[in-house]
Formats: C-alpha cells, sequence, structure tokens
C-alpha cells in the first residue's frame, strides 16, 4: 500500500474545501491511502474531507498528550475515516521523558486496543540519543514498550539522521512493524535535508524489497520540508515508487 503522511502537504490544505481538492489529487497520482496528523481540530477537518471525498486513512499519527485528551475524538476520527492505527511520536532525550512516555504509551495502547485500533510508536531521531544511563531513548523504548501492544513506525530519513543502520533496524524490529515511513534525505552545502524519494542518498529501493521480504507491506511517504510545491513532491515521490515496481 503506497500512502502519504498529509503533513506533507499540510500547506495545502488549509480548510476543507482546500483538503477535499488536494485529497482527490493525491489519490489521482495513486496514492492509495492517508495518514492524518496535526492539532485535533486539524485532525478532525482532514477526516471529514476523506470521508467525503471516500480517501482510505490508514491512521492518525499525534502525540501522547492529545491522545488522551481528546480520546473519543481521535477514535470518532478513526471510525469516520476507517483508520486502523493510533500513532505518536515524541520529543524524549533523556531517560527521564523516555519513561513518562513508556509509561503513558503503555497505558493508552490498552485503551486503543479495546477500543479495536493498533498503536504505534514513530521516530525522529533524538531517540537515538544516549543517556545518562548508558543506554539510547530508542533502547529504553524498546525494552519498555509492550511488546504486544505497541508497534514502530520507523522513518527512514530520521534513523540515518540519528546515525542508525536504516535497513538493520527494520530487520531487528520487523515483528514489531506495520508501517514504514519513507523519506529521502539530500546533502547540500548548508548540511542535510527532506528530498523527494529517489532524490536523495538513502538506498530506499533497499528499504523496501527488505521490508516486503518480512512481511511489511504498507508505506507512507512523507516530506516536512518541500522547496517548491509540497503536491509537486508528492507527486515526484510516488512516480519514484511506481518507477521501482511499488
Amino acid at each position: 500500500m503506497k500512502g502519504i503522511q498529509l503533513y506533507t502537504v499540510r500547506n495545502n490544505m488549509t480548510d476543507s474545501i482546500s483538503a477535499e481538492n488536494t485529497l482527490k489529487k493525491l489519490a489521482e497520482m495513486g496514492y492509495e491511502a492517508v495518514q492524518l496528523s496535526g492539532s485535533i481540530e486539524n485532525v478532525e477537518m482532514t477526516a471529514e474531507a476523506c470521508a467525503k471525498v471516500k480517501m482510505p486513512c490508514i491512521g492518525i499519527l499525534v502525540g501522547i498528550e492529545m491522545c488522551e485528551k481528546h480520546t473519543e475524538r481521535l477514535f470518532s476520527c478513526a471510525r469516520l475515516t476507517g483508520a486502523t492505527d493510533i500513532g505518536i511520536s515524541s520529543s524524549a532525550k533523556d531517560a527521564e521523558s523516555a519513561n513518562y512516555i513508556i509509561e503513558h504509551a503503555n497505558s493508552f495502547a490498552k485503551i486503543a486496543k479495546n477500543a479495536g485500533y493498533t498503536f504505534s510508536y514513530h521516530n525522529h531521531s533524538n531517540e537515538f540519543i544516549r543517556t545518562e544511563n548508558g543506554k539510547t531513548v530508542m533502547e529504553l523504548f524498546i525494552e519498555g514498550f509492550d511488546k504486544e501492544l505497541i508497534h514502530f513506525m520507523p522513518d527512514t530519513y530520521w534513523l540515518q539522521h540519528g546515525g542508525a543502520d536504516v535497513r538493520h533496524f527494520i530487520e531487528e524490529q520487523s515483528d514489531r512493524i506495520k508501517m514504514v515511513h519513507l523519506k529521502d534525505m539530500k546533502r547540500t552545502p548548508e548540511g542535510v535535508t527532506f528530498a523527494e524519494l529517489g532524490k536523495g542518498n538513502i538506498y530506499l529501493e533497499g528499504v523496501i524489497k527488505l521490508a516486503e521480504s518480512l512481511g511489511i507491506n504498507d508505506f507512507i511517504v512523507e516530506q516536512d520540508k518541500c522547496d517548491g510545491d509540497p503536491l509537486e513532491s508528492a507527486k515526484i515521490s510516488i512516480e519514484y515508487l511506481k518507477s521501482i515496481g511499488l
């Protein structure tokens, strides 16, 4: 399944009409599903747009605080769109903040399961900071998250940004992964930044082939920042996926 995280095209979805038009354009490009994110109001607005234009939604990605504060509103959006996964990310950089996320994520994951949803954690690169106890935040998450309730949602850009080996991480945690965020990285004179799929330096074809061999078949395109029109970037990325047979 080829999906897209709507954070990529957030600037093209400022109200219900632009959201509906953008979703239609993404469907025409070949995207088969979307993942929602943002404030609870934005999630609700885009969920309604998805339902109206009949764009499938694979999941919702927010923060643990929103999950706890707006539980029923999130579940309502999931029911409206057919989303099956609730995901979170965090800015945890030390053992104390990691343990906070572990405690709250394990607790909410039970609520999500009882409501009929899976629960996933989406990484950035802060999880690869080594904490005062000698372990990285990610190692603490791997050990502390309930293995029966919490999946990982690896992001190719942020794994590489954090110094991790993308394919090794996916292979090592494959039994806990439902979907992969595909994001490319390019080097510029100013440093590394985001790129359309196939326009950067991450060996994405190898990542995809490995994931598929491990039974992981859901891929979510995301580009945090685009040099031009985000819709054009989204088109370039899905054309790349088509070119490699996905």
